[in-house]
């Protein structure tokens, strides 16, 4: 569990694989999660795998077995986790509810950590229905340390960051706009900020200063670079250079007022 996870032939996956190389025929961009059959994983009888990661084109962060309804009591399948990983660091039941024999409905849950590697449990209250057939819960398996997952693209992400800045010291052409609600803020000092947009949202740039500082939360920028080859879209804390790959599409939407007073929103991607 330490090293990486199983998939349903056996096969140790180590931490740090990407999602495309697991699962190849998965076209979305974005978040990727693919169900894959699991008959059995770390003693346990199972009725499936998910796999998920941020993108399909980084790593697995979180992998979850769903355990199989085979008659055996919760507290029996508890147990054996209990022997194979000791007490768990925080568990929590729920055994008053009027949910408490939904299927939809966690009765327990529980985690551990092994040697950085967050291990969870959450069982039903009820058999839960699948493809792969019923389950009563699920082991989740995460890798945990996303400060390795996403040192392959943080090179090349403030690389991306110092351009930037050197562009936004003497820009060509700048426009501001003014907006009724404030715009959505990724504090530029978050200790995340940098892993999570790394793995989730690469595109996404921070303003730099000479732009942030004419801005507020309920304002945005259009600016170009001095020689007016490249656009940018800015908010107080995040910028993207338009014309990339995953920034190529902008999309106007303007609601006339009716009943309401109206809106307009702008979407890049």
């Amino acid at each position: 569990m330490t090293k990486g996870f199983r998939l349903g032939d056996g096969t140790l996956v180590p931490w740090g694989t990407r999602f495309d190389e697991v699962v190849t025929d998965f076209e979305r961009t974005g978040y990727a999660s693919r169900d894959l059959r699991c008959d059995a994983a770390y003693g346990f009888t199972t009725r499936y795998l998910e796999v998920t990661a941020p993108r399909p084109d980084r790593p697995i962060l979180t992998v979850s077995y769903e355990l199989a309804d085979t008659g055996a009591p919760i507290k029996d399948l508890f147990a054996q986790l209990v022997i194979k990983l000791g007490m768990p660091g925080e568990i929590e039941r729920d055994e008053t509810s009027d949910y408490i024999h939904s299927s939809s409905h966690v009765v327990l849950y529980a985690n551990w950590q092994k040697r950085g590697r967050p291990i969870g449990v959450s069982f039903y209250g009820a058999p839960r229905e699948s493809a792969f057939g019923d389950g009563i819960g699920k082991l989740y398996l995460s890798w945990g340390d996303l400060d390795a997952a996403a040192a392959p693209w943080k090179p090349a992400w403030l690389a991306a960051n110092a351009a930037l800045a050197q562009a936004a010291l003497a820009p060509g052409k700048i426009q501001l706009f003014s907006v009724q609600y404030d715009t959505r803020v990724f504090p530029q000092d978050d200790p995340k900020r940098a892993n999570d947009l790394c793995l989730n949202s690469p595109e996404i740039l921070d303003t730099p200063q000479p732009i942030a500082r004419q801005l507020d939360d309920k304002r945005f920028a259009l600016w170009s670079d001095q020689a007016g080859a490249r656009w940018h879209l800015s908010t107080r804390t995040d910028t993207i250079v338009l014309g990339g790959p995953d920034t190529s599409v902008v999309r106007l939407t303007q609601l006339e007022p009716a009943r309401g007073g109206g809106s307009a929103t702008i979407d890049v991607g």
